[in-house]
This record gives structure tokens, sequence and C-alpha cells, in this order.
């Protein structure tokens, strides 16, 4: 198996619901095709982003269908396959092959709590029974586990798992994968508003649950940081998208702003399912007053 190289926004794209709750397919083709347009060089679905903790496994497999079909050789595709259930791993990681992804995000399981060498054992188990390169989702905030350094040494001989998208929100953790792994695992961005510093230290891709609502400006900046090495440019448009980035990330309610924000870029997409509420008419607003202020300086012009 060749080890790829992970490079432009990754749109972790949501998964719409109808107001019955059910998957809307015809929404998510809506949304993929604004994506593509916008010029995003990945589609993720099945990420936390896209809600699949919500899901069935058979939901999880047509989203995974409709986006393989819909997004053809516009793009490049890798797959959440992420459980709390080995067999539901592996299940999804064969569904994602035949239909030619070419790669598995995998979170730590979550509410179980394994141990360092549990978490390890794990990982080597699932990488001997999958055929993809994987992508390890660090975010303890929600699986209650961090994938520590200790751990990132008990899987550094399995080719296969080849990147981390650190989402633990540290940027102490960032320096420590420089230090300590920086030539033996890809680092792709995991938390929106540390993309900039992701770029400058060497992140080619940015795993981007925000490009769902702003992927012209998403794809302007990694251009203007990755491609261009414009780092002084890049820290304006940065600065033009962090406050809304970081009510994204500190404001408790991410999936619910990302699909907001869908709704406000045209391309609605539903409200988060059940136990997760929409937003109050205070919080829209808010979101709102943030949004338009992007659209409006044009960033992706700018660029």
């Amino acid at each position: 198996m060749v080890s790829l190289t992970f490079e432009g926004v990754m749109s972790v794209v949501v998964t719409p619901f109808d107001t019955k709750g059910e998957v809307d397919l015809g929404a998510l083709g809506r949304q993929l095709d604004f994506l593509l347009a916008n010029g995003v060089h990945w589609i993720v679905p099945g990420g936390t982003t896209g809600e699949y903790y919500a899901q069935s496994i058979d939901e999880r497999k047509r989203v995974m269908d409709f986006v393989a079909d819909r997004v053809g050789k516009r793009a490049r595709l890798a797959a959440g396959a992420n459980s709390a259930r080995v067999a539901e791993i592996l299940d999804l990681s064969a569904h994602a092959t035949a239909l030619g992804y070419e790669a598995l995000m995998l979170a730590a399981p979550y509410y179980s709590l394994p141990t360092t060498q549990d978490l390890v054992d794990h990982f080597r188990y699932v990488a001997a029974n999958t055929k993809l390169p994987i992508i390890l989702y660090n975010f303890p905030a929600r699986t209650g586990v961090d994938m520590s350094p200790d751990f990132l040494r008990g899987v550094a001989d399995v080719p296969s798992i080849c990147a981390i998208k650190e989402s633990s929100g540290s940027f102490a953790r960032m320096l420590e994968h420089i230090v300590g792994f920086d030539d033996r695992y890809q680092r792709i961005v995991g938390a929106d508003d540390q993309a900039v510093d992701g770029f400058l230290w060497g992140a080619k891709a940015w795993i981007a649950g925000a490009s769902n609502m702003l992927p012209a400006e998403h794809v302007a900046l990694y251009e203007t940081c990755v491609v261009r090495r414009d780092f002084v440019a890049g820290q304006k448009l940065m600065r033009a998208m962090l406050e809304l980035f970081y009510t994204l990330e500190n404001g408790g309610k991410y999936i619910q702003y990302v699909k907001y924000g869908c709704e406000l870029a045209g391309v609605p997409v539903g409200a988060p399912r059940r136990p997760l509420l929409p937003l109050s008419v205070e919080e829209k607003a808010r979101f709102r007053a943030l949004f338009d202020t992007i659209k409006l300086a044009k960033l992706a012009k700018a660029a």
C-alpha cells in the first residue's frame, strides 16, 4: 500500500436532514455541487460535522454511496469511518474501499475510554484489517481519549497510519508533533482558528467543517499560505475570519453554526439531528453578522 500525500481543503461535508429528520440526499447533492464549484480538493463524509454519531450504519453507507456517485472524479474522497464498535469501523471501511475512497479518518472509539495501550492495539488491529491509509483524528473533547505522544510512538511502525488531524485545540500539541514526529506523520489542520499556524509549520491540508459555508474563502487561505507561502497576506485573510472561526471552535455549537452558515450561503441543509437543537434567534443574528462581514470583505477575490 502506498501512503498518500494529503494536500488541499478537505471539506467534512454536513449531512442534510429534512423536516422529518431523514437524510435529504437532494440537499446533499446541492451542497456537494456548491463545494466543488468553489474549488475544494477533497470531500469527506462521515466526520463530526456530518453528525455520523447520530446515524445508523445503513444511513452512513447511503451517504457514502451518494457522495461517491455525485462527486465522481471532481474531487478526491476520504471517509469518516469511526464508531464505538470495531465491527462497524471495519464494515464502513470495507464499504469505502469498494466505492473508491482513498483514505479513512478515524478517531478514538468514544465512551469506552481505552487506555493508551488499548488504543495502540485498536489502531493496529484496524490497520491490519483495512486496505486504506488512515488519518488519525485526535478530538479528546468528543472521545474522552487523547492520542498522546506515547500512542503515536506505539503505532509509528504501521505505515498505513500516515497522518493526524489534531483537534485538541492545543498549539503546544502542534509543536510537540513537529519536534517528535515531523518525519513520520503528515500534519493536517484540525482546528479552524489555527489554520495559518498549521500551514506555517508545514501542514499542506486542512480538514475543515466551516468550508461547508465558506468554501471559496478556505481555498483562498490555503492557496495563499500553502501554494504561494505568503503568510503576510494569509494572516490578513485569517484575521478577517478569525472571530467567526473562534465562535465555531469555542461557542459549543459547531454543527449548529455550520448548518446555519450553509443556509446563509444559499444552500440550506436543514437542522441538526436531535439531541442537538437549532440556534436561537439571538445566536443566529450574532452569527449572521460575522458571516456577512466576511462575505462583504470579498476575501476570495482579495487573495
